[in-house]
């Protein structure tokens, strides 16, 4: 009884365990925000995959990708008007993100976009939502014109949110896999 009674005593309850009635709109409101997980680019010429910490705070956005040993591989910083990647121990700029993360990696991410589709509040007329109203499927297109499907895997209940754990995106040839684990919140 001694052990269960400590057991018991150790396990962390999270104190918000139900949803926001508006839980989609507060979650697009939020720009602040932080989430840990993997990452699988898959071409037709390549796979590749690699542990992702990717984080915003306002306008700013980083995006950290390591190997399984957390060896970094490359740091990706943007706003709206700049874009800094320091990779193989150079660093390098862009007025694009997206545009010098694939000039210099060969990854096709719309990383200038991601506060919406990695939190599942894209909408759009494709738009294809569960009976929660969390986003299943969405043909969504990024600031440079690509046209990406993204299918929404799974979901986790966490800070009063629906979070998405599992999602695939798709443009043309390219496909990423990815996988979240841990979201933060200020």
């Amino acid at each position: 009884t001694f052990f269960l009674f400590l057991s018991g005593c150790a396990h962390r309850i999270d104190p918000q365990t139900r949803l926001y009635d508006d839980w989609k709109t507060t979650l697009s409101a939020q720009k602040t925000w932080q989430v840990e997980g993997k990452l699988a680019f898959i071409s037709p010429d390549e796979r590749q995959s690699a542990n992702l910490n990717w984080q915003q705070q306002d306008d700013l956005n980083q995006l950290v990708l390591t190997t399984f040993m957390g060896i970094r591989i490359l740091e990706l910083e943007h706003d709206a008007h700049s874009a800094k990647l320091e990779f193989d121990d150079e660093t390098y700029q862009d007025a694009s993100a997206s545009r010098l993360l694939q000039r210099l990696t060969g990854f096709t991410i719309p990383i200038e976009d991601a506060d919406n589709w990695l939190k599942g509040t894209v909408t759009n007329d494709s738009l294809r939502v569960d009976e929660l109203d969390r986003a299943k499927t969405v043909t969504w297109q990024s600031n440079n014109g690509q046209i990406w499907d993204i299918t929404y895997g799974d979901y986790q209940q966490y800070a009063g949110f629906w979070l998405p754990k599992k999602l695939t995106l798709k443009h043309e040839k390219i496909r990423l896999k990815i996988q979240l684990y841990r979201w933060y919140f200020n």
